[in-house]
């Protein structure tokens, strides 16, 4: 069982390094999709990526949002399994860039997908850090998400999950990726799909750092209720041409 990490960035050169630094070990794979970043993020993927030969770096040519980030790393993991170069049961680790999530939980989540034999696992955070205001926005996001989903989650709209590779191309039919709807998104359309669904990994977050406007709240809400929609219509997602250019890093040192 391979381990593929999957990391979104979007002007995070300050963190970029040591989050990649630190997840190399605990993986065999790591595919950066730079959502048209305008620090030096790209840069700096770039340079890393050189010598480190399991690393493929993904650009999009301007801000286009992590739901998209994530929708090119999972076209891409997807053609590889089409093709036979990675397995159904390999895992897809997706993580943020910023350094919140710890890459050393990343084996024991694997141990918790295998021991339950589950098909997708979406941490359960910790909200030490976090405010009331951020934790009662979560707790209305999670019931929104349960209500469509069919399922009892306890965190929708943690970033840190895993996902058997074969779990990606039903995911595509109807992930639409638009901006930050990937939380709601992927917890409504994996349970419906019949996928083996588990929120009970608890993992600890080192930060916190909201971005989120009441227009994205807005916008996630509606998405989580058109996924279900979706999904209950069999309304796929017309298959678009890859956004993203595959940038090849140079041979690596010798």
């Amino acid at each position: 069982m391979r381990k593929i990490a999957l990391i979104p960035v979007y002007n995070e050169e300050s963190t970029l390094l040591s989050v990649l630094r630190a997840l190399s070990p605990e993986v065999d794979e790591i595919v950066i999709v730079d959502d048209g970043s305008s620090d030096g993020s790209l840069a700096l993927a770039e340079e890393w990526a050189r010598s480190q030969p399991g690393a493929e770096i993904l650009s999009l040519h301007r801000n286009l949002g992590m739901s998209a980030a994530l929708r090119e790393g999972f076209f891409r993991l997807a053609e590889r399994l089409e093709s036979g170069d990675l397995a159904p049961r390999d895992l897809l680790l997706t993580l943020d860039a910023d350094g919140q999530h710890d890459s050393r939980e990343i084996a024991a989540l694997c141990q918790h997908m295998e021991r339950n034999a589950l098909d997708v696992g979406l941490t359960r955070r910790d909200f030490s850090l976090y405010p009331r205001h951020k934790r009662l926005g979560n707790r209305l996001m999670t019931v929104w998400g349960t209500f469509w989903s069919g399922f009892r989650y306890s965190d929708v709209e943690s970033g840190f999950r895993a996902m058997r590779l074969e779990v990606l191309p039903a995911l595509l039919d109807y992930y639409t990726g638009y901006r930050y709807s990937c939380a709601q998104e992927i917890a409504v359309l994996t349970a419906r799909l019949g996928f083996c669904v588990d929120n009970g990994f608890l993992t600890v977050i080192r930060l916190y750092r909201s971005q989120t406007s009441l227009k994205d709240v807005a916008i996630n809400s509606f998405l989580g209720f058109w996924a279900f929609a979706r999904w209950a219509l069999r309304l796929k997602v017309p298959r678009r041409p890859a956004l993203a250019l595959r940038i090849i890093p140079s041979e690596p040192a010798r």
